[in-house]
């Protein structure tokens, strides 16, 4: 390693700089040079390879798997960025993925050197079946209205588990709006397809409900355009269909959104909805992400869109923003607010999320 080094100071001074802070395990220096440079060097496999084991020593192995996939697009045959590719997923706890990544590197006894021997004997010694991943939420929030409305609350209770490719999530909601309440459960699936796609579907209803709908469907899914680069583009479509007392509300929402990795995302997302009174209503939101550090985020939204509340649909303005702490790797907090404009009232938001992963 240390010849590489000295190697490439000679020649490329930024570049060396990176691989040193990669190799002396400073990670997020690492992560942030490499990222750099796959943007001014978008067709250096060299630097993309680099970049996707920054990533893996990062636990960033979604980012990691694009990065491997973009060097090996640029060359197919480079043996190295095929076995971080694999890496990648046996660290992601992926083995039989893994095994796949590997199979066109060692074919036979000797094959692929030492380095893709070893990591093939800790493939096989590893179970094909990957361990559940299981996480807490719990949801507060509460609510004050104009005009001397009072207060809403809410309480969100989701219990949800991960394994391969599904995650389903059981979740209860408890609102309380204008002295009634309401407590809506559903139930949600999600599988991703590959690297680049992904479904989602969600059955829910509510007992004696009050304004919160009888029975809802939700689905829907999206798909990466393109190579993975340091950009990435996704475009999806989300549906849903809620029996309210007074009638049916049909939507659909089509967006798109531009992320940097995970350190930047926007996401432009239209709104077109058929009301309990089947009239037609449209609208629009727009969402900003930023990963200020490894363990904060911070997002900020604006919206103006129908939604269906107390009963009937009706057209909502808001502007929100929120931080979310990663407290340690299985516990995370997150803090928002949101103020909304509606034409009788307005509302003032307080909410608060605690996450705890098993």
């Amino acid at each position: 390693m240390l010849w590489l080094v000295v190697a490439a100071q000679v020649a490329d001074p930024s570049y060396a700089a990176a691989v040193e802070a990669r190799a002396n395990g400073r990670t997020p220096e690492a992560v942030a040079a490499f990222e750099g440079l796959s943007r001014e060097r978008s067709t250096d496999a060299d630097v993309w390879l680099n970049l996707g084991l920054a990533y893996t020593a990062a636990g960033r192995y979604e980012d990691a798997d694009r990065a491997l996939e973009a060097a090996l697009r640029l060359a197919p045959t480079y043996q190295d960025a095929r076995i971080a590719y694999a890496r990648s997923a046996y660290f992601s706890g992926r083995p039989a993925v893994a095994r796949a990544r590997l199979a066109p590197v060692v074919v036979g006894p000797d094959a692929g050197g030492p380095e893709a021997q070893t990591l093939a004997q800790q493939i096989r010694a590893r179970p094909d079946e990957e361990a559940a991943v299981w996480r807490l939420d719990l949801a507060l929030a509460r609510s004050e209205l104009s005009e001397g409305l009072g207060h809403w609350s809410s309480t969100v209770v989701s219990a949800g588990r991960r394994k391969g490719r599904d995650t389903a999530v059981l979740a209860v909601d408890r609102t309380v709006r204008f002295g009634r309440s309401d407590v809506y459960v559903e139930a949600t699936g999600a599988r991703t397809l590959g690297s680049d796609r992904d479904v989602w579907l969600a059955i829910g209803g509510t007992p004696d409900a009050d304004y919160r709908p009888q029975i809802a469907l939700r689905a829907g899914g999206s798909m990466r355009l393109g190579p993975a680069r340091a950009w990435t583009t996704r475009v999806g479509t989300d549906g849903s269909w809620a029996r309210y007392s007074v009638g049916d509300v049909r939507s659909v929402q089509p967006y798109v959104s531009l992320a940097l990795g995970e350190q930047a995302a926007v996401t432009a997302r239209s709104y077109l909805t058929l009301d309990e009174r089947d009239e037609f209503r449209a609208g629009y939101s727009v969402r900003g992400d930023w990963r200020l550090r490894h363990d904060i985020r911070l997002s900020a939204g604006w919206a103006d869109a129908p939604e269906s509340s107390d009963g009937q649909t009706v057209k909502v303005r808001a502007v929100s923003a929120s931080a979310a702490f990663e407290l340690s790797a299985d516990l995370a907090v997150q803090l928002g607010f949101t103020h909304e404009m509606r034409k009788t009232y307005d509302r003032d938001e307080v909410a608060l999320a605690l996450t705890k992963r098993f």
